[in-house]
């Protein structure tokens, strides 16, 4: 199995860690050297080994003579109990018994000076040659007259603490080597199908989507993918359609200018020019066409490019509406237009003035295009909540017309489309660029065929949320 990246940083990452702890127990035990567990042990034995000697000498009323006889044992028992050279001195220095033939060398130890335990025992510490030691000292009042002086010297490198010590930390950083794996794994492994389905994205397979477990960063960094990943799509596959649709719309203008063409030519063969001049202003009304088009294109594109219109405005809808119907009031007497209106006052607020301006002359427009010859418009605006309880406008516009069917109410906010059946010029941007300036103030447009007619029903937020 390969071991990845990820796994060995965090393992190194769990490993210097490790060393830190370490190394900041070491500095804390070495800062408080004289209350640490080393230098209570110490005074400990030094007082065991007191204890002992006293005890032992008062059960058998030893002389001078028999001191070393009997403590000797006594003193190898509790060196190789405690790992450590033991002896026992008198007030002149004279060595009473020893666990060892020779005595350590102390100078280095004198040296310095002792730490006092609370007993009265004197502890040394020392460091050379890379070893470390201990020594401890005790000076008693027994025997009357002639006290003893007990020793206890302790190489560093036989602490048994030390060493189970950096062992158990050892045994630490294996465990944690075998433990940290499956951890990595399940780490990674969202990751890993985060960079299969990445590459694919970028092969230009737009399906592609990752599971999102949990809700770690992990799992916002899925959801995200899966955001963009659709955004690519909705993108990429709006692009497409208008390219196919811009194709499709712009091929037979150009067909009719090119048979407009051909007909100029067969006459100035045929020198018959006086029929040329319904052929240019043909083809001069297509290029004019083509031009608005163009443009008309261009500004339906840059809603997907451009960044959200600054949400700063406040309008009254109530009045928009109505500035917007007296532009219209002279095609409503034209067709001999039945206009019934329902408005209340609401004023929305973070919104962009022109894009609202936009969306509804769309909507009003698309009404009174396609409304039949004495038709009847109705135009309500009302206040209403959404289902996380806030406040939204409601513009509901219908207008007489015959049921459109299912199929072109799923495709009337699609660019380009345009409902069959009808000569009515236009060039099917309009209620597509509604929508999305709709989508962004956080609104919608909807459409449907109601018993009244044909009814599009614009929400937007009075407020932002």
């Amino acid at each position: 199995m390969k071991i990845s990246r990820l796994y060995l940083k965090i393992f190194l990452a769990f490993v210097l860690v490790l060393m830190i702890s370490e190394f900041t127990v070491i500095w804390i035990i070495h800062s408080g050297w004289g209350g640490s567990p080393r230098m209570k042990r110490t005074e400990g034995q030094l007082m065991t080994v007191k204890n002992l000697t006293e005890m032992e000498m008062d059960l058998n009323q030893l002389s001078a003579g028999k001191e070393r006889e009997k403590l000797t044992p006594i003193l190898k028992a509790l060196s190789d109990s405690f790992h450590a050279n033991v002896w026992i001195t008198g007030p002149y220095s004279e060595v009473i018994a020893s666990s060892e033939e020779k005595i350590p060398d102390l100078t280095l130890h004198l040296e310095d000076d002792p730490i006092k335990t609370p007993e009265g025992a004197y502890i040394y510490k020392e460091r050379s040659k890379g070893m470390k030691s201990i020594y401890g000292t005790y000076v008693s009042k027994r025997p009357d007259g002639y006290p003893f002086t007990y020793h206890i010297f302790h190489p560093w490198s036989r602490f048994e603490e030390e060493i189970w010590f950096l062992r158990g930390q050892i045994l630490i950083t294996i465990l944690a080597a075998i433990f940290l794996l499956p951890v990595a794994l399940r780490i990674i492994r969202p990751i890993k199908e985060l960079t299969e389905k990445a590459a694919k994205l970028g092969q230009g397979d737009l399906t592609q989507r990752v599971e999102v477990r949990g809700k770690d960063e992990v799992a916002e960094l899925a959801k995200t993918f899966n955001h963009m990943a659709r955004s690519l799509e909705k993108i990429i596959k709006s692009s497409r359609e208008l390219t196919a649709n811009v194709s499709h719309e712009l091929r037979s203008p150009l067909a009719r200018m090119r048979i407009s063409l051909e007909m100029i030519r067969e006459r100035i063969n045929d020198k018959k020019t006086d029929q040329c001049e319904v052929f240019i202003s043909g083809m001069q009304s297509e290029i004019a066409h083509m031009d608005m088009l163009i443009g008309k294109i261009i500004e339906f594109s840059k809603l997907n490019m451009q960044k959200d219109p600054p949400m700063e405005d406040s309008i009254d809808l109530n009045l928009l509406i109505t500035e917007l119907l007296d532009q219209y009031q002279p095609t409503a007497d034209q067709n001999n237009f039945e206009i019934k209106t329902d408005l209340v006052g609401i004023k929305i607020t973070d919104c962009n003035q022109n894009g609202i301006r936009v969306i509804l002359d769309n909507v009003l427009g698309n009404a009174f295009k396609y409304t039949e010859q004495s038709g009847t418009i109705m135009i309500e605006l009302r206040a209403n909540k959404d289902i996380e309880q806030r406040n939204e406008a409601v513009i509901s516009v219908t207008n007489t017309h015959d049921p459109i069917p299912e199929d072109d109410l799923k495709e009337i906010f699609n660019p380009f489309h345009r409902l069959k059946g009808h000569d009515t010029p236009g060039y099917g941007l309009g209620l597509a660029a509604a929508q999305k300036i709709a989508y962004m103030h956080g609104g919608l447009i909807q459409a449907k065929n109601t018993c009244e007619g044909f009814t599009a029903t614009v929400t937007l937020p009075i407020a932002k949320a």
